[in-house]
């Protein structure tokens, strides 16, 4: 089902004739850009078995999900995920009925398309998000799988009339692309009525990397991106590439099926991120738990050092949102202070809140450690974002220089 009238058109003038083409798993496929939060994006080289791999790890998931849990698996899972896990047993062995509210210029749209083509399910497609549409198309077409970033569940529950639509046909829900806070995940559980899966990849990925269960504990849920996919590698390392034991945070290396040929054109930038045994440095940090639960600390990029302490930006930006006032958060380090850095903050209120960068302050004295509440605060109507609707941290940090400078 689609709502492009021009997508329409294109596939229904399309030759019904067959043409038979000569592929090997390794000729390329596509050029996936990158969402560009850190930096220019950048094109990602994927051949036919780098983008189906993490589908065949998606369906291998699917497929647990749908097995009946056995004693051992009750305990953790709790009434209300016994609950889900019992109408995901029901539809095992029909097509499912997915909603992508994300493009097809992305690796989630990609891995959602393929992943529905080749289990005969129906895909719903939303060419550019609108909260409402959504609604009435989940309502509509009886979507059983919703697929969609945190910022866009977000402003789906905050719709005054959200408890008016028939949402009864969903199973899961997936969301990705960006932290969901665990208030958020909580939330989206209770009011959606179904089960909460939280996935975390990459571009040069080819999607996956880690994701959680339905079956998992709330707090696993809610608070890591779950555990590795299947057929997927990851290590935890410090800033001379060796092995972090758990618990300890360092960056995520990644080696899988999934992982891109290089980037287009730049064979020097991909030298700086896969190394001779064919690991991704992702740029990402991260910590794994003694059960192999992953939890994303932030980008090495993004990483704040003040008066020599180290400060991960979405430790501050997950309890800023928090706040019943603020709708979302983003905190960089800008170069000042005595301190080597300083922590600003900009925040997005929710609509009709009256927020002061004061009262924004205030929330953090008494939970965050001193040094981590941030000095600058900015109240702003929005960020700037990629194409995916990513805050762009180094263009906010563009923005905080240039005030610096101003004022200097």
């Amino acid at each position: 089902v689609t709502e492009d009238e021009q997508g329409a058109q294109f596939l229904t003038s399309a030759s019904g004739t067959p043409v038979p083409v000569d592929v090997a798993p390794e000729d390329l496929l596509a050029i996936l850009y990158t969402s560009g939060t850190t930096g220019v994006p950048k094109g990602a080289m994927h051949t036919h078995r780098s983008l189906i791999a993490p589908v065949v790890a998606s369906l291998r998931l699917r497929e647990l999900w749908m097995r009946r849990p056995t004693l051992s698996h009750l305990p953790k899972m709790g009434r209300a995920l016994i609950r889900y896990r019992e109408r995901l047993l029901r539809a095992a062995g029909r097509p499912q009925v997915f909603l992508s509210t994300v493009g097809f210029h992305t690796v989630t749209g990609i891995e959602v398309f393929l992943q529905a083509l080749l289990m005969g399910d129906t895909l719903v497609i939303q060419p550019r998000f609108h909260p409402v549409e959504a609604l009435e198309l989940i309502q509509r077409e009886r979507v059983t799988i919703l697929v969609a970033v945190p910022t866009a569940l977000a402003v789906m529950l905050r719709l005054k009339s959200f408890d008016r639509y028939d949402l009864s046909s969903l199973l899961i829900c997936g969301t990705g692309s960006a932290p969901c806070p665990p208030e958020l995940a909580r939330e989206v559980q209770r009011r959606f009525g179904c089960a909460l899966h939280i996935g975390f990849g990459a571009t040069e990925t080819g999607g996956g990397i880690a994701a959680t269960d339905i079956g998992d504990p709330e707090d696993r849920q809610a608070e890591t991106v779950g555990r590795p996919m299947p057929g997927v590698e990851v290590r935890i390392v410090d800033d001379e590439g060796r092995p972090l034991p758990p618990g300890e945070v360092g960056e995520l290396w990644v080696r899988s099926e999934g992982r891109m040929v290089g980037y287009w054109g730049a064979p020097d930038l991909t030298a700086q991120v896969v190394d001779e045994e064919g690991w991704y440095h992702t740029g990402d940090l991260a910590v794994m738990d003694k059960e192999g639960y992953l939890r994303i600390v932030g980008r090495k990029k993004d990483m704040i050092i003040r008066g020599g302490r180290n400060i991960y930006p979405e430790e501050i930006e997950r309890h800023l949102m928090t706040h019943p006032a603020i709708r979302e958060a983003a905190v960089v380090g800008v170069p000042g202070g005595l301190g080597g850095e300083e922590v600003w903050a900009f925040v997005i209120p929710e609509e009709g809140a009256d927020l002061t960068p004061r009262e924004v302050r205030e929330h953090c004295r008494g939970v965050l450690e001193p040094y981590k509440i941030p000095q600058i605060v900015r109240i702003v109507q929005d960020f700037p974002r990629s194409s995916t609707g990513k805050p762009q941290k180094f263009r906010l940090r563009e923005i905080a220089r240039e005030e610096v400078r101003s004022h200097a």
